[in-house]
């Protein structure tokens, strides 16, 4: 494939992009989308290295990158990531990375998100019991896959129950507005969970009560400005729903297309763990992220300037034969499986315990209270070349 026949935002890719990867690294591993101007990755070995060599492949840099064309606004399609000037954990680079991540990371701490399994536990059967009653109306994103990662994290954020359906409007509004760009000073009608954030973290710096908001405000202590404390929350809760959904939506496509995966984790229940990594790595729920050259550098054969866009492609990489045998098909006994869907090096994913822990949790009341689980029509994917998963998608369950 020529690299002027690849475009991420066409329609064609965006429904199915595994096929136009698989062409792209098979003829140009590292490509030069000129209408985009910018480096896209997509063999497994080469993306590991952006990934974990920081001093060349700047997050701090990538990360305030736009990928989109002069139809996006139009259309919906194209995906922003203006978060230059503020020092959001996604976008800052070592050694400054780590004394914010080292700050935030007391929350996700396997200890810390064991006292939330239980919750999970009940949260997940509830949602899933209210799924099969709905019977020919049920949506897994819309009755499932959306609500759960959002009442888990306002959990963590120690949003009181009586808030949390107000805490769930105030998130859709906010991820309904990415593709208008998060540069952590305001969100449009998100506006009330900015105002809410603002007052809590306040409240925190005198009385901290041990949730997630606690740790952030203690994060003033690493010199985060009251802004950029207010930026994690924004970020995390973001990010934290955005993946999670993805994932599950994605692996229920996954188990619907494969019924033979459906049967083998019902007769084996031991192997929930690995079919979750299966999903992450089949149909990445992040797609892919950016990077920028700090200076000039080769890559794959190719010679890329200073100050070059990177684009690495999760979701290619984890589809790459020279790492992954039959990478294709769909297997939930896959070993092994070092997929790179939560990234890899200093930014591996801070919050994936806690997305696997949601995944499996779901995966599991889903198995016991079904027989069968098939998609209901196509469903309605989401519209980016950044993150990938449904925004509808009905279901049929036996």
């Amino acid at each position: 494939m020529s690299a002027a026949l690849f475009d991420p935002l066409d329609p064609a890719t965006l429904a199915d992009p595994y096929s136009a990867y698989a062409a792209l690294r098979a003829s140009l591993p590292v490509a030069h989308l000129q209408d985009h101007d910018l480096w896209m990755v997509t063999r497994y070995e080469d993306a590991v290295h952006v990934l974990r060599n920081t001093e060349t492949f700047s997050s701090a840099l990538g990360m305030s990158a736009t990928i989109g064309s002069h139809s996006a606004p139009a259309t919906g399609v194209g995906y922003r990531m203006g978060v230059s000037g503020v020092r959001v954990i996604i976008a800052t680079d070592p050694p400054e990375h780590q004394v914010i991540r080292r700050a935030i990371r007391p929350a996700f701490t396997r200890q810390s998100l064991v006292a939330l399994e239980s919750m999970m536990h009940e949260l997940a059967d509830e949602l899933v019991r209210g799924l099969v009653e709905r019977g020919a109306e049920a949506d897994f994103y819309r009755d499932v896959a959306e609500p759960m990662p959002v009442v888990v994290l306002a959990s963590m954020f120690g949003v009181p129950a009586s808030m949390h359906e107000e805490f769930r409007r105030w998130v859709s509004v906010v991820t309904a507005e990415l593709d208008q760009g998060f540069d952590g000073h305001g969100v449009g009608r998100g506006l009330d969970m900015l105002r809410y954030f603002r007052r809590e973290l306040a409240k925190r710096r005198t009385a901290p009560s041990g949730d997630l908001l606690s740790v952030i405000a203690a994060a003033s202590d690493v010199g985060l400005s009251d802004h950029e404390l207010l930026a994690q929350c924004v970020f995390l809760l973001v990010a934290g729903v955005e993946t999670t959904t993805n994932l599950l939506t994605n692996l229920i496509a996954a188990l619907s297309e494969h019924p033979e995966a459906q049967d083998s984790l019902r007769r084996h229940p031991h192997l929930l763990s690995s079919a979750v990594e299966e999903a992450l790595r089949y149909d990445s729920p992040v797609q892919a992220l950016w990077r920028s050259t700090t200076r000039p550098t080769e890559l794959g054969g190719e010679s890329l300037p200073a100050n070059a866009r990177v684009l690495v492609a999760f979701g290619a990489a984890n589809r790459d034969p020279a790492r992954f045998p039959d990478p294709d098909r769909f297997l939930v006994n896959r070993s092994p499986n070092d997929h790179i869907a939560f990234g890899s090096g200093p930014h591996l994913c801070i919050g994936s315990r806690l997305a696997r822990m949601e995944v499996k949790v779901v995966l599991k009341a889903l198995l016991d209270r079904t027989s069968w689980i098939s998609l209901r029509g196509a469903g309605t994917r989401t519209r980016s070349p950044i993150v990938r998963g449904f925004v509808s998608e009905p279901v049929v369950l036996g």
